[in-house]
């Protein structure tokens, strides 16, 4: 059945049915004009993206169930970034009147999954024609205690700089789709499809006193570059010491570049790179965090501002080259 067959006011309402369950902590639930929370107290977090088709997404690279839970994350990693502990979310749908229902309440099912899996209500949102394709809005809500949450602003001179999970994953995988090839490792796929948020890790480091975190939808060079402009200062990375997926390597084989591109320059991975003084409570959250089986890599160190971003390599410093996606070019 097509949308424009079956209605909007049915059509929302079997997507309430949906998010029913992920409504329970709210004063009042989806549904209503507005939905209410009160979160005890605590300072809110608050953030919002969209995935757009044909920008961020092509059918058939996901299923409908990984966007909408896909959807949901890349919010969420911005509320770990934070140390923010998720609370609520509101997902807002665009679509043609020939979309199939079962496709929109598909994304629904993958969006209630994953605000299940992080205890996030899902306080409502809205509904729109597109004229061509799908889109999807999300906003989402966490909170932290009071002054707490982690800045981008506040690395310093020797600081160590580190990164979670295996980096370049996301951008393998879109650089072998968008290149038509078979084959695309399973890890590659998922990390494009359906990255996982690394909410409790932010948590975790945040309570261990981080100094600056960030999490890495545009790449380590571009969101290392970010750190660096708010806090004043300089980062020197050791090549030698950067994590490289072997799928990665294989990856870039096939595309035909270096793999060090792919993981310092392609985002998408929703990891988070933070940067910490050398305190026995962040050795000991970091080793904490490796024992749930998430790689946690110490890849370099934050430097004085006129030293800029460097790559270091065989006893020779290079500048650190920044290609960023950006929506107006």
């Amino acid at each position: 059945m097509l949308v424009r067959e079956l209605g909007e006011e049915k059509l929302v309402a079997r997507m309430l049915e949906i998010f029913a369950a992920s409504g329970e902590g709210l004063e009042v639930p989806a549904g209503d004009d507005a939905a209410v929370i009160a979160p005890s107290g605590e300072s809110s977090v608050w953030t919002a993206d969209m995935l757009l088709e044909g920008v961020h997404f092509r059918r058939g690279w996901q299923s409908p169930e990984e966007l909408g839970a896909k959807a949901l994350a890349v919010n969420l990693s911005d509320l770990a970034a934070m140390g923010a502990k998720p609370a609520a979310a509101l997902l807002s749908l665009a679509f043609p009147p020939d979309e199939e229902v079962e496709t929109v309440l598909a994304l629904c099912r993958g969006f209630a999954g994953a605000a299940a899996g992080f205890t996030v209500a899902v306080a409502g949102g809205d509904t729109c024609r597109s004229q061509s394709g799908l889109v999807l809005g999300v906003s989402a809500m966490g909170t932290v205690e009071e002054g707490a949450a982690v800045r981008r602003s506040g690395a310093r001179p020797g600081d160590t700089i580190y990164v979670t999970g295996w980096p370049g994953r996301a951008a393998a995988a879109l650089g072998l789709l968008e290149a038509g090839e078979s084959g695309v490792a399973e890890d590659l796929r998922r990390a494009l499809a359906a990255p996982q948020p690394r909410v409790s890790a932010g948590a975790a480091l945040a309570a261990a006193g981080v100094t600056a975190m960030i999490d890495t939808s545009d790449g380590i060079a571009a969101d290392l570059g970010r750190i660096c402009r708010e806090s004043g200062a300089g980062a020197r990375i050791d090549k030698d010491t950067l994590p490289l997926d072997p799928q990665v390597e294989e990856a870039a084989e096939r595309l035909g570049l270096e793999p060090l591109e792919l993981v310092l320059q392609g985002g998408e991975d929703y990891e988070l790179l933070f940067t910490a003084s050398e305190k026995p409570e962040t050795r000991e959250a970091v080793d904490r965090i490796k024992k749930e089986s998430l790689n946690v890599t110490a890849i370099g160190k934050v430097t004085e501002p006129e030293k800029g971003m460097v790559l270091a390599a065989d006893g020779h410093e290079d500048t650190l080259s920044v290609k960023a996606f950006e929506h107006f070019k």
